[in-house]
């Protein structure tokens, strides 16, 4: 044991200084539950209290998948009722995943480059805006902990040998992952494109066929399955169905709200698919609009600061200014250092996670160029750019090294 911790001591380091700094900020910062959030935490007091008001919501027979956090929320508070213990579950979660993010780091550069590595987990373990969204009790933090546990899991599949019970397990993560946040079809996508690219590679197609097959299997199933047993419990009417799957499409397309949320909207096609369906169909038909549209959403969901999800309370605006001022260069740099990464992309020392995370990319931001869109969202691109932003950092140390030489 001794051993290992010296071994590893930067890992637990890490580990330790994450969690510590988002206690601190959870522990000070008097966040106010708002919006979905507060419909899902009122229904897990629901839910943990056997009452069943929930049950009638249009919002939870519409939007039957948001349940799933929900209960997960209700399980947590089952054993202490206490909206700061919610939080520091989430400080918990989100230090896991700056470890994560260190560990896909060592494996994403050829040769492997520690101190790279290094650099991107710290810088991701002060980043203001994941380290401020610990105090929300959002849907975000342990489906990207699953799915960053699921990545991991997959690039250790060996195709030469035993790879069964891997792909379950990368099924079965994605699948849990999609119970609390609906949005692994992303991953799907991207790993089927991934296989794609291992086809190229030479790799066996029997295997990565029979890989994928399980992992979409699985996926499917433990969904379905949990969903049809909130039904036959009546935990949900709707299972974790979504019954206006149009609806992000209408409001994705909407020209005068640049893509996001919009009131208008949601009264006359949040809960009506049919309205919705038609009206996204007619939007998208007005291709004429597209292009600026997908140009301004882009600007708003990569590049724009957005605190106020963790700021909502009386805070001073000068001390906002310079919190939202600091996220913004941290956003420009988590850009810069991604970017970077493009230039060893088509060069023999590419790896097979630094294809994969540049597809989870590319799939992700095409799917948000035509869906609801908030700077908030970019939260799971950050963490995959961030792994990336090790091969940007291992560029960027080398070429300083040779110059230094040559000097």
């Amino acid at each position: 044991m001794k051993a290992w911790m010296k071994k590893h001591k930067f890992l637990i380091g890490l580990f330790l200084f994450s969690f510590l700094l988002r206690c601190i900020v959870v522990l000070v910062t008097p966040t106010e539950i708002v919006s979905d959030f507060k419909t899902m935490y009122d229904a897990s007091l629901e839910v943990l209290h056997h009452t069943t008001q929930y049950q009638s919501s249009p919002y939870f027979l519409t939007w039957g998948y948001q349940m799933g956090h929900v209960l997960y929320q209700s399980i947590l508070l089952s054993l202490i009722e206490s909206v700061t213990f919610l939080k520091l579950v989430n400080a918990l979660v989100t230090s896991l995943i700056v470890v994560f993010i260190y560990l896909l780091g060592l494996k994403i550069n050829r040769p492997k480059d520690e101190k790279a590595a290094r650099i991107m987990g710290l810088f991701y373990a002060i980043f203001p805006f994941p380290l401020l969204l610990n105090t929300v009790l959002t849907n975000q933090h342990l489906p990207m902990l699953l799915v960053l546990i699921a990545i991991y899991l997959l690039l250790s599949i060996d195709f030469h040998r035993g790879f069964v019970l891997k792909s379950i397990g990368v099924g079965l993560l994605l699948g849990f992952a999609n119970l609390l946040r609906s949005e692994q079809i992303i991953m799907i996508v991207a790993i089927f494109l991934f296989g794609l690219y291992l086809l190229y590679q030479k790799y066996p197609w029997q295997k990565l066929c029979s890989c994928f097959l399980l992992i979409v299997v699985f996926y499917t199933l433990l969904f379905q399955t949990v969903s049809l047993v909130l039904i036959k419990t009546n935990l949900s009417p709707s299972g974790l169905e979504n019954k206006n799957p149009a609806w992000k499409f209408v409001v994705g397309l909407n020209n005068e709200s640049n893509g996001m949320y919009h009131e208008g909207d949601a009264q006359l096609y949040a809960t009506d698919y049919e309205r919705a369906k038609d009206e996204a169909i007619h939007r998208m038909m007005d291709w004429k609009h597209l292009p600026f549209l997908f140009l301004k959403k882009t600007k708003i969901q990569w590049f724009d600061s957005d605190l106020s999800w963790s700021l909502n309370y009386d805070i001073d605006p000068t001390v906002y200014r310079v919190l939202d001022g600091w996220n913004q260069i941290w956003i420009l740099l988590l850009h810069f250092f991604a970017g970077l990464s493009l230039f060893s992309l088509f060069g023999k020392k590419r790896t097979s996670l630094q294809v994969l995370i540049t597809l989870i990319l590319f799939v992700s931001f095409g799917v948000y160029l035509l869906i609801e869109i908030m700077p908030r969202y970019a939260y799971t691109a950050q963490i995959f750019e961030a792994i990336l932003g090790s091969v940007g950092v291992s560029l960027l140390l080398h070429f300083w090294q040779k110059k230094s030489h040559t000097a």
